[in-house]
């Protein structure tokens, strides 16, 4: 049912990055090279430029996914401009600091409208950021695509969830709680499962109703759960409440960074084997040294990078499968062409990327850079950005049919390769 329509949806003219690199978007078949380049000379020169306003943490406690997340939708945007833009519009991609707070988060959003003329809101990336910068992309018009994790999960009122504010990424702490079941709890027969959490808002304490569910549905019991501040850097009192309970193995609902880092501390201070999952964003050379090196990260399982990403995906011949790893290659070459080139860089901006592709697939399904049919479109999303199948409708925004992605383990050397049970 979705193949027929991802295929349609993905055609010549629709947002793809595979399809982007070639410099064919919104672009008739047919158009010889040198009229298609005069054609697009002409649109750049009657259409105004496409602004799209970042509202990310490059500092504070979501530094590891706000100054990455900006390096993607950077390279994305380059990626674009080079080919003839969106439509014919040039983008206008302008990044502010959040710092990581609500205030903030909101009063760049009320810049990005009123001072920066956006037709595009990228972020924030978390829950509690996005809450108040929400009302403002509504109250204007403007669409914002937040790369907070989860949707109906941030506890944001109904009437916002289904309005100009958009999910600009899956539910990564329900997929990987989902992960870590399927991938290790179940195989392994373990019956005894302890859930940790940093209390970032209903977002990350949503894990323990994930871990409840999936507890009945698998048959296994959640027999500890442990919140800590956002932030904090002594949790050993949560950790030895949690192994006091003797569990098999500790899943993490943590924000990627600090947090992750301080509670694999604490853990592998108490005990050393405890396998610990699913950690995203783990897989980071800075964040392997950080939380003490490759022996430190034995027995953690990671949310996959995106080499082992686009290696999953080429191992599978279906179609959903072959245009992720399409998807991915287009994400590589246009990251490094826009200098970034780094493991820290390139495992981890695929968000600010995947926003950008929305971006795309709704000016060119609606025609129009602004109104209307944009949201529209965005309401109706259908597409895969870098492995995450959408299938959105106007009454649930972040629904999404499948996540092609990857498990993984970081060797003794350091270097992450794919969990294969």
């Amino acid at each position: 049912m979705r193949r027929s329509s991802l295929v349609r949806t993905l055609g010549v003219a629709a947002a793809t990055t595979a399809l982007s690199l070639t410099g064919l978007m919104g672009v008739t078949a047919g158009v010889s090279g040198a009229s298609r380049t005069a054609a697009h000379a002409r649109s750049h020169a009657a259409k105004s430029p496409i602004v799209v306003c970042g509202d990310l943490a490059e500092s504070g406690g979501y530094t590891q996914i706000g100054a990455t997340d900006n390096l993607g939708a950077t390279a994305f945007f380059k990626m674009v401009d080079k080919h003839g833009g969106i439509a014919g519009h040039q983008v206008t991609y302008i990044s502010i600091n959040n710092q990581s707070q609500p205030a903030q988060a909101e009063a760049i959003a009320r810049e990005c409208i009123l001072q920066k003329h956006a037709n595009f809101i990228v972020g924030p990336e978390s829950g509690a950021d996005t809450e108040p910068a929400m009302p403002l992309a509504i109250a204007y018009h403007v669409p914002l695509l937040s790369l907070s994790s989860g949707w109906k999960s941030n506890g944001y009122p109904a009437a916002d969830e289904t309005s100009y504010a958009f999910p600009g990424f899956y539910n990564v702490f329900k997929q990987d709680d989902l992960a870590t079941v399927q991938q290790l709890i179940v195989p392994r027969h373990y019956t005894r499962v302890a859930l940790i959490m940093d209390n970032c808002g209903s977002v990350c304490l949503a894990n323990k109703q994930y871990m409840q569910a999936y507890a009945k549905q698998y048959h296994f019991k959640l027999v500890a759960s442990s919140v800590f501040p956002f932030g904090a850097t002594n949790i050993t009192s949560s950790v030895l409440s949690l192994l006091a309970a003797k569990p098999q193995i500790i899943v993490f609902g943590l924000v990627p960074g600090t947090d992750s880092i301080t509670a694999i501390k604490a853990i592998r201070a108490q005990n050393p084997t405890i396998p610990i999952s699913e950690c995203s964003a783990c897989e980071l050379p800075s964040f392997i040294a950080a939380a003490g090196g490759a022996k430190a990260m034995q027995n953690i399982y990671v949310l996959g990078s995106m080499q082992n990403w686009l290696t999953a995906a080429e191992q599978s011949n279906t179609p959903q499968a072959k245009l992720t790893a399409a998807g991915l290659k287009a994400y590589f070459a246009g990251m490094k062409a826009a200098g970034y080139t780094s493991a820290n860089a390139i495992d981890n901006s695929q968000e600010g990327w995947d926003a950008g592709l929305e971006i795309q697939y709704a000016i060119e399904k609606a025609g129009t850079t602004s109104g209307p049919a944009v949201m529209k479109a965005l309401q109706h999303l259908n597409i895969n950005t870098l492995g995450i199948v959408w299938t959105r409708t106007p009454g649930n925004y972040e629904s999404y049919s499948n996540v092609l992605a990857s498990m993984e383990i970081i060797k003794p050397n350091g270097q992450p390769a794919i969990y294969k049970g």
